[in-house]
Parts: C-alpha cells; structure tokens; sequence
C-alpha cells in the first residue's frame, strides 16, 4: 500500500517502532465513515473528468484537500477518516487548524469537503452537514500582483528575442490567458478572418466563454523567431509542457532569474537555504499577474465591460465590473472636480484658483455694505479677539 490508503499510516509508525502489524492486508473502508464519503466523491469525479465536465485541476485540487482531512489524526490518534462521516462542527475546524499558517491550503481543504458533503446528501450522507458552517480563515492579500512596466522590461531585459521565456511573456501578454491554457497552445489555435491572423480557445476552465481575439504584434513578431512546432512553448528537450504545473514551475524559474524575486526566510527571518547551501527566492509575479495587469489596463483605457469579458472568457459581468469600477469612480471624480472648478470660476464671488484680487469693481480697502460684509468664526474674529482680551 501507498500513502494516503486507509492503514498505511498504522502500518508506518509499527515499522519505524520495529513492529508488525498482523494485518497485512489494507484496512477496508467501513460504510458509512469519512473515508468512504470521499472515495465514492472522488470516484465519482475522475467519472466526470473523463467525461469532460470536470476539470482534472479542480479534482486534484478537491483530492488533495479530501486525503488531507482523512489522515488528519484527532487527539486521541485516530484517523478522522475512519469515524463516521457524521461529524461535529469542532472536527472540521480541527482539520483547519491542522493547517497552521497555511490558511489558503486549510479554506481549499474545507471547500472539498463542503463538496463531497453536498454531493453525499442525495446519496445516503449526512443532510446540512456541521462543514457548511465553518468560517473561512484565509484572508486575501489581493491576489495576484499585476506586473509594471519596470517589471515587464526588467524581464525582457533578461530574457531576449528568441528565448522560450520571451515567447511565454508575449504568448501570456497576447492572449492574458489562463496558465491552465497556455501549454496546448500552438498553430491550431490560429485563424484568418478577412486577412485579419486570430488566435482563438475555449477556455479549460468551467463556465468559461469561447475566445477569439485578433494577434497582438508582440507575439507575431517573437513567433517568427521560432519554428513552427505542434505547441508554441516546449521543455528545454523540445516536448510540449505536460501539463501547466510543470509549465508554472519553469515560469517561476524565469520570474526568478530576471529578479523579479524576493529571498525565502524562516520564522526567525534567516534566508532558508536549497540542497546545495544557496539561499531559496520566491517568485513575486505569475502569469495571473499579466492577465491581472491587461485587464486593469483595458478597464483604465475605457474598455466597456462587456468588451472585457469577450478578451477573458467571463461570461458574467460582475466579474469584469471588478475592473471597470475602480477606474470609472476615479473619472467620474475627476470630472466632478473638474466641473465643480469650471462652475466656481464662472460665479461671482466664488474660489479662484489663483490670488487676483478682488472679482467685483470694488476696491479691496472699500467699506461694503452689511450685505457683503463677513466675519471668521472663531479667534480670528475681532468680536472674538476683544471678548477674550477683556476676560
């Protein structure tokens, strides 16, 4: 048996004890317990995924949280897998705090579980499940950092014409892709319409609207540095990415060396070193920070929403409206100060943005009429100042 079967844990700390189980045989899943909630949940994924409505990430990503909340040991010891699937709100939060400071992984793990507890009511599991009431624990940083133009330059700066890196940057920057689609990418994705060169996918992720959009320079130009091949990007051995977590790390590897880094530190805030001594560094951009930075872009140059979902796929507009908001309240401001300014320099008597004297034909040091006359509030007023002397 492998790790993450039922009883390979017992079987590992017997060994490491120089014991021996006398069972040899992997522990069958008892009906009615966690473990078998999450391996019919998981069966009955990779049942989907081979039919096309599920993404393989989504049931890696739900896979890894399920396995995790199994193996979980509860104070006494106890696999949480093996107890009955009818849990108490604490065992939930239990698994969470398991976590530690990984908050996203703890929030990803309790959303596979809310998952299978969903799909396992309508199949003899618990109804309203105690999961469906844990709190999320992961506060967001913001996401993704959009990339500036020092960053972009930086990195074409390290990474010239004709290098794999430089061709995934103008891919990532043309298509402000997913990195999920980017590895399948290549000339079959290309089209002509009317002498105009298209380039043109169906998004991998679920929900997501077909795209077509017309080639951007950046990545025509860069394409005839390179042969034609069946995909756009290949591994240094020449082979298509094999899936987009190898392509993620190789895209980490050049993030790093063109500097866009920051050093690995430990609690203490020493540098964590590699296998070989060297001190490790983190990537502080992705490929979602370009697809991040377009659409900020576009939303500041004043795409319209409905333009901004036909670029990225969305087929909701609340999505999009994440972008155009914040640039559509900061012009709408501006151009409220802008006819507030217009409409005070128009009205008699009102703030000018310049000392140009008075705006009526009067002098400055002509007595007016009570009607024009005005007096400061406070210590500044001469009624105020002779009050307080004579106190």
């Amino acid at each position: 048996m492998g790790p993450g079967e039922p009883g390979f844990h017992d079987h590992y700390y017997a060994a490491r004890s120089g014991e021996k189980l006398q069972t040899v045989k992997p522990i069958q899943v008892e009906r009615g317990t966690l473990d078998a909630l999450c391996d019919a949940f998981i069966e009955w994924m990779e049942e989907q995924v081979k039919a096309g409505t599920l993404s393989p990430l989504t049931l890696s990503g739900r896979k890894t949280g399920l396995k995790h909340a199994c193996e979980t040991r509860n104070p006494k010891g106890r696999r949480i897998g093996s107890v009955d699937a009818d849990l108490p709100e604490e065992a939930f939060v239990y698994i969470q705090d398991g976590f530690g400071g990984r908050t996203g992984a703890a929030d990803t793990c309790i959303k596979a579980l809310r998952a299978a507890y969903k799909w396992g009511s309508k199949r003899g599991y618990p109804k309203n499940s105690e999961v469906f009431g844990v709190e999320r624990v992961h506060k967001s940083g913001g996401g993704a950092v959009s990339w500036t133009a020092q960053d972009v330059q930086k990195f074409l700066e390290a990474h010239g014409p004709g290098t794999m890196a430089r061709l995934w940057f103008c891919l990532a920057y043309a298509t402000h892709s997913r990195i999920g689609d980017a590895p399948t990418m290549g000339p079959t994705n290309e089209a002509d319409y009317e002498g105009v060169r298209f380039i043109e996918w169906q998004p991998s992720k679920k929900g997501s609207a077909f795209v077509s959009i017309p080639m951007e320079d950046i990545l025509v130009e860069e394409l005839k540095l390179h042969d034609e091949r069946e995909t756009y990007l290949v591994t240094e051995h020449g082979r298509p990415f094999a899936s987009s977590g190898s392509l993620d790390n190789r895209v980490r590897k050049w993030i790093i060396s063109a500097g866009l880094c920051e050093a690995v530190v430990d609690e203490k805030g020493k540098p964590v070193l590699d296998k070989k001594g060297k001190p490790k560094f983190r990537a502080t951009r992705s490929q979602h920070g370009i697809r991040k930075g377009v659409a900020e872009l576009m939303a500041e140059s004043g795409a319209s929403e409905f333009e901004i979902m036909s670029q990225f796929g969305w087929t909701e507009a609340k999505t999009a409206a994440i972008y155009t908001k914040k640039f559509q309240r900061r012009g709408s401001a501006a151009s409220a100060s802008k006819r507030m300014a217009e409409a005070a320099a128009a009205a008699k008597g009102g703030p000018r943005p310049e000392n140009r004297g008075p705006q009526s034909d009067q002098k400055a040091n002509k007595t007016r009429g009570s009607e024009d006359q005005w007096q400061p509030v406070g210590e500044s007023n001469p009624s105020f100042q002779v009050e307080n002397l004579a106190s």
